[in-house]
């Protein structure tokens, strides 16, 4: 009997350690467009004509053309060693085989969400030009700098002279559950994320 309950005690462990959430934003608020951006963005706005599902999508253009901007939608933070995080979002693209063309990508930031602390690799997959498509990408940690303790996901934006027009749509991240996932219809702040990560370590 003794046996038993400490196995049913490490299954338990063992599930609570694999345990994952899964969260989606749709710029369904009508407001909402991004955290923030890096590079010649000219400008972001939440716009109802272009969609991929609902009513509103995120519209972006570049200007002037140059270099990689990079949109920020998405932000996990509470990562840890060995966690996974994968999350996936749907870009506009109908120029086959050219600019522009979207791309997935994230970097590190700290409890401040527009701290940037390196770079967290991506997708090579470019949008493919025909529609629609899903752009997904997995980041495994190993290795995790003590600075590096949250992923934003960027938005990438190849452009090339009058063809520098992006729409995006309804992202999708899965994290570990002692994870906090935050879209720009939030404002996280400092103080927040702190607070709400001691919640969710209660409960770990």
């Amino acid at each position: 009997m003794r046996l038993l309950t400490i196995m049913l005690v490490l299954a338990v462990a063992a599930t609570g350690a694999m345990a994952q959430q899964t969260a989606s934003f749709g710029w369904e608020d009508g407001v909402s467009t991004v955290f923030g951006f890096y590079g010649n963005v000219g400008g972001t706005a939440n716009v109802v004509d272009i969609v991929h599902t609902g009513n509103n999508a995120l519209y972006a253009f570049e200007d002037p053309v140059g270099g990689t901007p990079q949109l920020y939608v998405g932000w996990v933070w509470g990562i840890q060693e060995g966690d996974e995080v994968t999350a996936d979002i749907w870009c506009y693209d109908t120029t086959e085989g050219g600019a522009p063309s979207g791309r997935i990508w994230g970097h590190y930031t700290d409890t401040d969400h527009l701290n940037y602390t390196g770079s967290a690799g991506g997708n090579s997959t470019y949008s493919d030009g025909l529609g629609w498509s899903n752009l997904s990408h997995t980041w495994t940690f190993s290795g995790l700098d003590p600075d590096n303790n949250a992923l934003m996901v960027e938005a990438r934006m190849y452009s090339s002279a009058g063809l520098v027009d992006y729409w995006w749509d309804d992202i999708t991240i899965t994290a570990p559950e002692h994870c906090v996932i935050w879209f720009p219809n939030q404002n996280p702040v400092a103080n927040d994320v702190s607070s709400w990560g001691g919640v969710k370590n209660l409960y770990r």
